[in-house]
């Protein structure tokens, strides 16, 4: 069965759960505006944005891929009565689209965090080797903090629009969450720059950290799979091994949502190590429940690999 036709199957069970439920919208008088997120690091990014001035949930579990996340019914209660709901956009969760059609959302009340911010925020996209890109634009803007920075305003802007009457607890919230941020990059450039340049190297499990690598000078060497779900070729399996070999790489990431046995044969054949816990789509458990907590988590364990 295709992804395409597994969806449409999804979206009649969906329109069947949420007939009947009616959305409360900001201007009918509801004393608390709701926002829902694709997955708890939007929802933590939206926490920092808007502290406890609203009500915020997400969809996509703790340690679950986003990428090939399949909505089911209880995802369309979630969001029947949602204010706003918060996904990335660019090819990251556009599964979404099915959640919106079924409830029967103002498309307008959805905001694609990572869309537009070429033009309305000064933003420079990196492009992207996962076919499921949106335009082949990486959508992994969060990953830098500077990046995360733009979500939370864009989130922030949209709520004070909507709730006037809460846009001084907005601001205060804002500052202190663009000030944790600063505070972040600050702590993560300052871990890199003691690392020389030439030892700043990584494997990854999929293309996922190039804002990252751009904003603290890392170079990637080389990602295991092009795409989650997609296994690589046994020559690309084999251009890789001798990539890490030749950038003399000792240490190989997988992400806590993506356990991965190539890794382990790519490991076993350079004598590298495998870490399985860089997150980046999705965080974990405490302290890596948290944004900030998951970026401190991620920083620790890569710095700690190119020490020599």
């Amino acid at each position: 069965m295709t992804r395409r036709l597994t969806y449409t199957l999804i979206v009649t069970l969906l329109i069947t759960a949420a007939c009947g439920e009616s959305r409360t919208s900001p201007d009918q008088g509801s004393s608390t505006y709701r926002v829902v997120a694709t997955t708890s690091l939007f929802a933590d990014l939206a926490r920092l944005a808007l502290g406890t001035a609203v009500e915020i949930d997400s969809i996509v579990p703790a340690g679950i891929d986003v990428h090939t996340y399949e909505p089911s019914p209880s995802d369309a209660s979630t969001i029947t009565n949602a204010d706003l709901i918060l996904m990335n956009g660019l090819g990251l969760d556009e599964w979404v689209g099915s959640l919106v059609e079924a409830t029967k959302i103002d498309p307008s009340d959805v905001i694609h965090l990572g869309e537009g911010l070429d033009t309305s925020y000064s933003w420079t996209y990196l492009m992207s080797e996962e076919p499921d890109a949106e335009h082949g634009t990486d959508p992994h803007i969060w990953l830098d903090p500077n990046g995360a920075a733009l979500y939370l305003q864009k989130i922030a802007n949209r709520v004070m629009l909507d709730r006037p009457n809460l846009t001084l607890e907005i601001k205060r919230s804002l500052a202190s969450g663009l000030a944790s941020l600063q505070q972040l990059d600050a702590e993560v450039r300052a871990l890199y720059e003691a690392i020389p340049k030439e030892d700043r190297k990584i494997v990854t499990f999929h293309d996922a950290f190039g804002y990252y690598a751009r904003a603290y000078d890392i170079t990637i060497v080389g990602v295991a799979v092009s795409s989650p779900g997609q296994d690589p070729s046994a020559k690309e399996i084999a251009s890789l091994i001798d990539a890490i070999r030749e950038a003399k790489v000792t240490t190989v990431f997988s992400e806590v949502q993506f356990p991965s046995k190539i890794l382990a044969s790519i490991a076993a054949e350079t004598g590298a190590t495998v870490l399985a816990d860089l997150y980046s789509d999705a965080l974990g458990a405490a302290p890596n429940d948290s944004y900030l907590g998951a970026m401190r988590s991620n920083a620790t364990s890569i710095a700690a690999s190119m020490q020599r």
